[in-house]
């Protein structure tokens, strides 16, 4: 392979601003969350062996997509490299004895960020322009003092040097947007946020991984929190300012890593977003300015949102070893994208039309705008998909990943229970050993001690943000009967946030110890009934959370230290009826929890907390026969 990054630079940056005149359709490729060039960071006999492997898909991609210019919107490498482990086994390879762990990670950094971008340009791409992910320093949390937090500079400068600088270690952002400079000059994002024109787009990559000081904490992640502050978002105002005034830019792209509006689709990932009491700070100024698309990654899954007073659009993107790859196709007024499998399917498209006084936004299957205050799950168990029927856009085929692996091994001929909430077909339940007769709206679903029924992807539950659970249920059984389980794909810390039914009674814990229960509901006397967990507000406390059965608030409820804010997993998993065993903590020990048994019916998870209006209306529609989804759906 050719060592030419130097060159791809060069070519990247010299580019000079097109002629309106001349100008023709283009095309770039956008794909978040790489990752698979971890694997050339130590200097091993395999390497070359890896160049050339990774080299075969970006030429396949070339061949089926072509494109100008790639965006990576954070997340190339897993960039653990300054832990003991990895330090002593790159210090066990010959030449390598005695790194310091700081020599380590810049090492590593040069050999995984140089060997990516050549491989790239080999494979006939000339322009890259790569964000910060929270793996290009060093991975979250970033605890205080941790040592982790010892290496965030070196971490950025390693980047730098391949990204952003020339082999005189000048930045090759050198030419002005209008009057404003093309990078944060003065802040430590001076050589990892820029701004580029190519063509008619401005190109604005930010690094929105905030960091003051080693012990001076941020936000829940540490001394590191996603936000832009300062000088740097002063000089983000100056860029978009000075944009407006220039007439051969068409269209204002953002990248970085962080998806800024809540809520997204997550799949293994940490699920970390822009630091919520920031972000409408950065919408507004995306507003303002009139940026066209957010490009962010982080949660390994796609989804668009418009925002809900501008028409920005926020693309959440998906390219995990480009198993996912998205073409951005330009014109002076139209931007269409098009999400791919890297088996051919197209997963979704959606076009940004800014030829008319009104901009037209239409999407079309995983590329179809979510609603952030919708019905995101909704499991009728109307629609059961065999194997062969269902596949996912993370496989493209009948789910074989993730930490359920092992539930699905024992399940003879696993199915899917098809989700037609907006969060779409990925979130339909895994299920074997699950029957089906009639419900009280189409099918229900028909539990006993040995049913499966789970999800693979995360959320769309977060932190304190709003949101309604409800179903419908018919059961005589006793004991502390598990409905919904919630729980950490990374750790025994942590909320989850449970639905059970305690003797009868509606419950909802947190944790073992943060607990509220009705009292006098009793609905485990085999009649059909409807219950609903109603979180009213964001940042709310476990006091707040409202309980309703058949459309009637109850408020006789007794509550386990009620002042607790409620905190979800920000990765959280979700299960029906069962505890599975990746969970953490282990309910069926920790709390004396069984497994739901019973009928279960219209399962519905909204993004919003439901008024009592609107649960009643839903109750009452319902005994009609008629779902959460249809009166969703009607204006």
């Amino acid at each position: 392979m050719k060592n030419n990054y130097s060159l791809v630079f060069a070519l990247l940056i010299g580019f000079s601003v097109f002629a309106q005149s001349s100008f023709k359709p283009w095309r770039f490729i956008n794909i978040p969350d790489y990752h698979k060039s971890e694997g050339l960071a130590i200097n091993s006999n395999a390497r070359e062996e890896r160049i050339e492997e990774m080299k075969a898909g970006f030429v396949e991609m070339y061949k089926a997509h072509g494109g100008e210019l790639i965006t990576i919107p954070g997340d190339i490498v897993s960039g653990h490299w300054y832990e003991k482990k990895y330090v002593d086994k790159f210090n066990s390879r010959p030449g390598y004895a005695n790194y310091s762990a700081s020599e380590v990670v810049t090492t590593s950094a040069k050999l995984a960020y140089e060997g990516l971008w050549g491989l790239i340009h080999d494979a006939g791409y000339e322009n890259l322009l790569v964000a910060v992910g929270d793996h290009e320093i060093g991975d979250n949390p970033w605890g205080k003092n941790s040592e982790v937090v010892k290496h965030i500079e070196t971490f950025r400068e390693s980047f730098a040097k391949v990204f952003t600088k020339d082999a005189q270690g000048q930045s090759r952002f050198t030419e002005k947007i209008g009057n404003a400079s093309p990078r944060p000059v003065g802040a430590k994002y001076e050589h990892t946020s820029n701004a580029y024109q190519y063509k008619n787009i401005l190109f604005i990559t930010l690094d929105m991984f905030r960091y003051e000081a080693k012990d001076q904490i941020l936000g829940k992640e540490g001394v590191v929190t996603g936000d832009i502050a300062g000088k740097h978002f002063e000089w983000l105002e100056s860029v978009l300012k000075e944009a407006q005034q220039i007439s051969s830019i068409k269209h204002i792209v953002v990248q970085s890593h962080l998806p800024i509006i809540y809520p997204v689709r997550k799949y293994a990932s940490s699920g970390m977003l822009v630091d919520d009491s920031e972000s409408e700070r950065i919408l507004n100024l995306f507003r303002t300015y009139n940026v066209d698309l957010y490009l962010a990654g982080e949660v390994h899954m796609n989804t668009v949102t418009k925002d809900s007073k501008s028409d920005l659009i926020q693309f959440v993107g998906r390219g995990n070893d480009l198993s996912n790859r998205s073409t951005v196709d330009v014109e002076n007024d139209k931007l269409s994208i098009t999400t791919y499998h890297k088996n051919g399917e197209v997963l979704g498209a959606l076009i940004i039309d800014k030829g008319s006084k009104q901009t037209e936004i239409v999407g079309t299957g995983l590329l179809t705008p979510i609603d952030p205050k919708g019905l995101q799950i909704h499991w009728s168990f109307d629609e059961l998909l065999s194997q062969k029927a269902y596949k996912n856009s993370v496989d493209g085929t009948f789910p074989k990943q993730g930490k359920h692996t092992p539930l699905m091994k024992n399940i003879k001929k696993p199915q899917a229970f098809l989700n037609d909430g907006s969060f779409d077909y990925d979130y339909s339940l895994i299920t074997g050993n699950v029957g089906v007769e009639k419900g009280i709206i189409g099918n229900a679903a028909k539990i006993d001690k040995n049913s499966k029924l789970f999800v693979l992807p995360i959320g769309p539950l977060d932190a304190g943000y709003e949101r309604t659970i409800s179903c419908w249920v018919k059961t005589t059984n006793s004991g502390r009967q598990l409905i919904f389980n919630s729980g950490s794909f990374w750790t025994k810390k942590g909320q989850f946030f449970n639905l059970s039914l305690n003797e009868g009674e509606v419950e909802v814990s947190l944790r073992p110890e943060l607990v509220s229960h009705t009292e006098g509901a009793k609905v485990n006397d085999g009649n059909w009934h409807q219950i609903a967990l109603v979180l009213p507000k964001k940042n709310g406390k476990l006091k707040d959370i409202q309980f309703y059965v058949d459309g009637q608030e109850l408020k006789t409820k007794a509550t386990e230290k009620p002042e607790v804010k409620i905190n979800t997993s920000q990765s959280n998993w979700m299960s029906v009826a069962m505890h599975a065993s990746p969970y953490k903590t282990n309910l069926a020990k920790t709390m004396d929890m069984v497994s739901y048994q019973g009928l279960l019916d219209d399962f519905c998870i909204w993004t919003r907390g439901l008024t009592a209006k609107e649960v009643m209306h839903s109750y009452i529609q319902g005994l009609k026969g008629i779902s959460a989804l249809e009166l969703e759906k009607k204006p």
